[in-house]
Formats: C-alpha cells, sequence, structure tokens
C-alpha cells in the first residue's frame, strides 16, 4: 500500500502510511501550510487515499469537510479505523522506512 503524500508543488510536506499517521501530518502540515492541506481536503486526494486503504464509509464522511479542522474533527471521530490490526498499520510504517532509506 502507498502512502499518502501531503505536497505542495515540488514539496513534501509530510508522508501519512495510517489513518493516525494522517491525523498528525494533517495537523503539522496545516499549521505548516493551511492552503496546501485544504487543498488536498477539498480536492477529494485524501478521500481517493482512504477508499485505496479499505475504509470506504470514512472516506465518504470526509468528502464533507471543507477544512483541515473539519477533516480532522471527523477522523478523530470515527472509531471504525482503530478495529484495523496492528500488524496492519505496522507493515506501512516498515514500508515507509524501506521507502525512505
Amino acid at each position: 500500500m502507498e502512502p499518502f503524500l501531503f505536497k505542495s508543488y515540488d514539496r513534501i510536506l509530510g508522508i501519512a502510511c495510517d489513518i493516525e499517521s494522517l491525523i498528525t501530518e494533517l495537523q503539522c502540515v496545516s499549521n505548516y501550510d493551511y492552503d496546501a492541506a485544504s487543498y488536498h481536503i477539498i480536492n477529494g486526494h485524501i478521500s481517493m487515499w482512504l477508499n485505496y486503504m479499505g475504509f470506504p464509509e470514512l472516506a465518504e464522511n470526509l468528502k464533507t469537510a471543507r477544512s483541515p479542522d473539519e477533516a480532522i474533527r471527523i477522523l478523530k471521530s470515527s472509531q471504525r479505523w482503530k478495529t484495523r490490526s496492528p500488524e496492519h498499520a505496522g507493515k506501512h510504517q516498515r514500508n515507509m522506512k524501506q521507502k525512505m532509506a
């Protein structure tokens, strides 16, 4: 599975490999470059990635978000993603470390 890259033009501002890191990165990116975070939310990039990661309901809920704060609230309020196995999240983190090396 591929990570979500928060990009602004040719710069990578953040990398998320699971929903927990998505929330953290979205908070950081919105503090650093609010417009870039908003761009990914409003244009459905994060929703598409959530579908790809196997969270269609969360992806659909996120389509209503119009700001990073609203997206973070939706992500935090959803409990379904927290039931994913730790092995699933760990696999993404290991893959990310290998890609970044």
